[in-house]
């Protein structure tokens, strides 16, 4: 588009992008999931662009309009069609991640689950898209929906059709064996992030037997309805042969993002320990992954400073492995809950002189033997000593 067509068309936000005003002032592509930090000094021109104003009305900034043009996130209209555009405040530190954990119960029973059994809690739909709104009012990105299994949730599709046209990403973890060709049809978030294990064998061995075809197959039903997929792995002593098979199905299926872990002694792992694989042969596998995390470190801080976890009893906690350590009751603020988290600094971490401590952030802090000890996965993956001591369930 040259300078003259822009200047008199009305320019409107893409309707897949939101301003955010986070610590900084950011244009959020929901659909790519990409974060764009902006000077002050363009928050009028983007509130303005609203679909009611000529470019010529709004600036005379041609090479930050073309740039927004060509990266899709304005767009030039030959008509008015107005929307509102707005940018609320954030907390600081923002809370840009939120786990919403809508019920426990799960139709698997995995040896490596870290909630261990299944239990009776269950968001009501009501109290989920409260706590949702006021995620989203938040200037929150992505909001992970989870359980349990969450395509158990009596109230699933009630609440992807009430959240749909929030500024926010909606992913929903999924073991992936209850997508069908009909529920798919009305899945439509923006994506669905799928735990596979292994290939068959691997998979099946802490999964069930016949549970690696039926994921696959929901996998397979994602990608053909056009919904970004994700794959989350667990590294274990069934599946290290296996990650070559795993990376060539992530290319086919051309999955957005591929995370690779080592399960924390938690839940059912603490009786199925002979899953676990040293932390020296994990790092290694770990080399497979690719693409951004959702709970990384950031500004001098260790892991978990912009996410939080609400569980299916309403009680908000630093992350899904807090469970016995309560904020407060998400339904009754979100914001209180938020504010009581404790950040930890990478400067008082016992690891804080180590060379590459900015770029690994201590790692897990649930992982790590006590809240400021060395995470011994991520020691491992950077070559940074051995025989650090881990939690030991």
């Amino acid at each position: 588009m040259n300078d003259m067509s822009w200047r008199d068309a009305y320019l409107r936000l893409h309707p897949q992008v939101a301003l955010k005003r986070l610590e900084h002032l950011y244009l959020y592509d929901i659909g790519r999931d990409d974060l764009y930090e902006l000077s002050d000094s363009a928050e009028p021109f983007l509130l303005g662009c609203d679909g009611s104003s000529k470019g010529s009305e709004l600036t005379a900034d041609a090479e930050f309009v073309e740039y927004c043009l060509k990266e899709g996130l304005i767009e030039a209209l030959s008509q008015p069609d107005p929307v509102l555009v707005a940018a609320g405040k954030s907390p600081e530190p923002s809370l840009r991640y939120l786990e919403l954990q809508l019920l426990h119960q799960c139709n698997l029973k995995c040896r490596h689950c870290y909630l261990g059994p299944p239990r009776p809690d269950e968001l009501s739909l009501d109290d989920a898209l409260k706590i949702t709104h006021e995620f989203s009012a938040y200037g929150g990105l992505r909001l992970l929906i989870s359980g349990g299994e969450p395509l158990l949730y009596p109230h699933l599709k009630a609440f992807i059709i009430k959240t749909a046209g929030l500024p926010i990403r909606r992913v929903l973890f999924t073991n992936g064996t209850l997508i069908s060709q009909k529920n798919v049809e009305w899945l439509q978030v923006e994506e669905i992030q799928f735990s596979l294990d292994g290939w068959r064998q691997g998979h099946d061995l802490v999964r069930g037997k016949g549970n690696f075809d039926r994921t696959l197959r929901g996998i397979r039903l994602a990608k053909d309805a056009g919904i970004p997929i994700s794959i989350a792995t667990m590294a274990h002593q069934g599946n290290l042969d296996e990650f070559e098979e795993l990376r060539c199905f992530m290319e086919e299926v051309e999955a957005i993002e591929w995370g690779i872990d080592a399960p924390c002694i938690a839940g059912s792992l603490e009786k199925n320990r002979d899953l676990i694989v040293p932390h020296e042969k994990v790092a290694s596998f770990m080399a497979y992954s690719y693409g951004g995390g959702y709970h990384g470190a950031s500004d001098g801080f260790a892991c978990g400073r912009h996410l939080m976890t609400v569980m299916p009893n309403g009680k908000a906690v630093k992350c899904g492995f807090y469970e016995d350590n309560p904020l407060g009751d998400a339904r009754q603020g979100l914001l209180h809950c938020w504010l009581r988290v404790d950040h930890v600094p990478l400067e008082k971490l016992e690891c804080k002189d180590c060379s590459v401590v900015n770029e690994c952030a201590g790692g897990c802090r649930f992982r790590a033997a006590h809240p400021l000890a060395p995470d011994p996965l991520m020691c491992a993956f950077y070559g940074k000593g051995s025989n650090v001591p881990q939690r030991n369930g």
